[in-house]
């Protein structure tokens, strides 16, 4: 095999696994997605056992009397003042959760991912290029 098929192989591996581990940082539990009115009809007929608020309040996740874990979402245009009432009136426990932040590695890994990228490449290629001439004196010998 040759060095140039190599090398491809090693930074197509390289990238691959930094692909999969970016993507694998931030993945929960899966919960069920519902719609806001069924939310409203659930916590009516006494089948919301907690609801948590996310930091923006539009985004509700919750688990239901049987365990199951669901999301869904306030519309933002809507504002319903009875939804803490109906929460309170039939015993619903309500979290509130601060608005996550990534941590300072996070944000310097992601924000110097595309540079780093760059630079892998140019010196793929500027260590490929080394040697193209085959050691030939090309310009002194066309006199």
């Amino acid at each position: 095999m040759s060095q140039f098929l190599k090398n491809t192989f090693i930074w197509l591996f390289i990238a691959g696994a930094t692909f999969f581990a970016l993507q694998n940082f931030n993945q929960g539990p899966s919960s069920q997605n519902m719609t806001y009115s069924e939310f409203v009809s659930l916590v009516n007929k006494d089948q919301i056992a907690s609801v948590s608020f996310q930091g923006d309040g539009y985004t509700i996740n919750g688990f239901k009397d049987d365990g199951t874990p669901f999301t869904t979402t306030r519309p933002i245009y809507v504002q319903d003042n009875q939804l803490m009432d109906d929460l309170f009136e039939h015993q619903v426990e309500v979290f509130g959760e601060e608005p996550q932040t990534e941590s300072i590695w996070t944000q310097l890994l992601v924000a110097s991912f595309p540079i780093l990228i760059i630079l892998a490449i140019f010196f793929f290629f500027m260590r490929q290029m080394q040697g193209g001439m085959g050691g030939q004196r090309w310009p002194n010998e066309l006199w």
